[in-house]
């Protein structure tokens, strides 16, 4: 079951005995939470929603069979279960033989291993529900929904400019957004320029523009944005394991090019998001592909030069920098 059909089932008052709800995006995850609870009176909420965390068989059966208070269901938000209880309702036939009057939302942080027990249980019987990382498209309509409800104006446009400078992470996307449109008031227009104005960057987004600049020839630029990012905390091993994987997406870009797809078929063939395959193939234009593999093979020496103790982390990373990009003519803007 995907997220859209658990919310046709929440809003046709459909649901049922036990969901296990799991997956990468935990904002959506807990909406959905929250609008099961909504199906509740919410005069008798308090007594007819109950969380339970690792609870045993008796705790979880007791709740589950108790009757509602003045309502059509009891709601019973798990949290933390292990295998033995699963095991344990299984046993005794009741892990799917819950009463009528019972919904079980069994809720894990992150995404739930195909190999447990409750997924293995509930997967056959389409009571999984995965809250899967938002794509561009959602992401953008998730931002063009939350500025109806701010009353301000959004265009598309700035809002996958959005998602470009955050990502994909949804409370931190609503975060950023919150600012924006705070900024400029109901009634205003959040635009490129309100979002530079009061938006953190993700930092895959500042480094993206790090490796833009260094590929630029602006090595001066570059290199100053590589230094705030370690004076910031950032770890050089973690910045060369991302440059290392940018420029290896740069690099299929090139071998797509060199095999004579135009600019947008070599975007299209490239994973992850829309934004880092256009930038990956702006680049892949500008260096060819043995330089490009070069490139790879010195920001992937990183790590052993630092474990074989050639360098210090920051060093080695600083070194592979001025060793792979040259320096050009910059101009002053």
């Amino acid at each position: 079951m995907n997220e859209s059909e658990f919310y046709k089932a929440t809003q046709g008052r459909a649901l049922r005995g036990p969901y296990l709800l799991h997956g990468e995006e935990e904002l959506t995850k807990a909406e959905a939470v929250a609008r099961v609870k909504k199906l509740l009176d919410p005069g008798t909420l308090e007594l007819n929603c109950q969380s339970l965390r690792s609870p045993d068989i008796e705790t979880f059966l007791s709740a589950a069979d108790q009757l509602p208070f003045f309502d059509a269901w009891r709601l019973l938000l798990v949290e933390a279960w292990d295998d033995g209880l699963i095991e344990a309702l299984e046993k005794k036939n009741r892990l799917l033989h819950l009463p009528d009057t019972a919904i079980a939302l069994f809720v894990q942080r992150g995404e739930c291993r195909k190999t447990n027990r409750l997924f293995k249980a509930l997967a056959p019987e389409n009571r999984v529900v995965a809250f899967e990382k938002l794509t561009g498209e959602r992401a953008t309509n998730m931002l063009l929904r939350e500025s109806a409800l701010k009353g301000v104006t959004l265009s598309k446009a700035v809002a996958q400019a959005l998602v470009d400078r955050v990502g994909f992470d949804a409370y931190r996307l609503r975060n950023e957004f919150s600012k924006a449109a705070d900024f400029v008031g109901p009634g205003g227009e959040v635009t490129l320029a309100v979002l530079k104005d009061t938006v953190t960057p993700s930092s895959e987004y500042d480094a993206f523009q790090m490796l833009d600049a260094l590929l630029d020839g602006k090595r001066k630029k570059g290199y100053a944005m590589l230094l705030n990012a370690l004076d910031r905390g950032e770890s050089p091993l973690g910045l060369a394991g991302f440059l290392e994987g940018r420029l290896k997406l740069i690099l299929t870009a090139r071998e797509h090019l060199d095999r004579g797809l135009d600019p947008r078929a070599a975007a299209r063939q490239l994973p992850g998001s829309p934004y880092a395959a256009q930038i990956a193939v702006k680049n892949a234009q500008k260096r060819t592909g043995a330089a490009l593999r070069q490139a790879v093979a010195a920001f992937a020496a990183v790590d052993g030069n630092i474990k074989q103790g050639l360098y210090r982390d920051r060093d080695a990373l600083l070194l592979a920098v001025l060793n792979t990009f040259e320096q050009k003519q910059e101009v002053n803007t």
